[in-house]
């Protein structure tokens, strides 16, 4: 088990059964990509509502230079195509933690078990291969196939905090998450 030091400009591959994940760059910004973010029913859980092409590029540019994020792209790997995101951030290196986020933008992948695939490989990934102790996450009550998706991964419901999401100006429960690491091997610094 390692730690990196250095995550600005990091380049990690994740193989997994059915997706690959790869760290995004800034031609990974496509129409298709802003399209998911633009979309009502996509975007229902995210803070973000609209983006531009211009703007996903600054985004993801952002956390490549970053060393505080990993941001990975979800490629389904029979056809390479990209339909979604994950991302540790912040990844506190000194406190061992990283915090997850995922989306998977493209519909047509949706119900198919993707997010659970991708839960498990980056929460692998901050484990085995970044030498991070505990993920957590955050997600609206209201999104309980996300959660399901969380707890089939070993996430545990750590708290919840009343009203901590405002949601276009709607406030919701935060239902916070969290997974500890069970490897016992001390991190080694590269």
């Amino acid at each position: 088990m390692k730690v990196l030091q250095n995550l600005s400009g990091h380049r990690a591959e994740i193989k997994g059964e059915r997706v690959n994940l790869r760290v995004l760059v800034p031609a990974d910004a496509s129409a298709e990509y802003a399209a998911w973010l633009n979309d009502e029913e996509t975007n229902k859980y995210l803070e973000t509502r609209s983006v531009t092409i211009g703007e996903l590029k600054k985004y993801i540019s952002k956390r490549d230079e970053s060393d505080e994020a990993l941001f990975f792209g979800v490629f389904w790997k029979e056809n390479g195509k990209h339909m979604g995101n994950v991302k540790l951030e912040p990844i506190d290196q000194k406190k061992s933690t990283a915090v997850m986020g995922i989306l998977i933008g493209d519909k047509d992948y949706w119900g198919m078990g993707v997010g659970t695939e991708v839960t498990s490989l980056i929460t692998d990934y901050a484990f085995s291969d970044l030498g991070i102790e505990e993920v957590s996450l955050g997600v609206m009550a209201d999104n309980k196939a996300a959660i399901r998706v969380y707890e089939k991964c070993g996430y545990k419901i750590d708290k919840v905090i009343k009203d901590g999401i405002n949601h276009d100006g709607v406030l919701y429960d935060k239902i916070c998450m969290k997974k500890k690491s069970s490897l016992k091997t001390a991190p080694v610094s590269v």
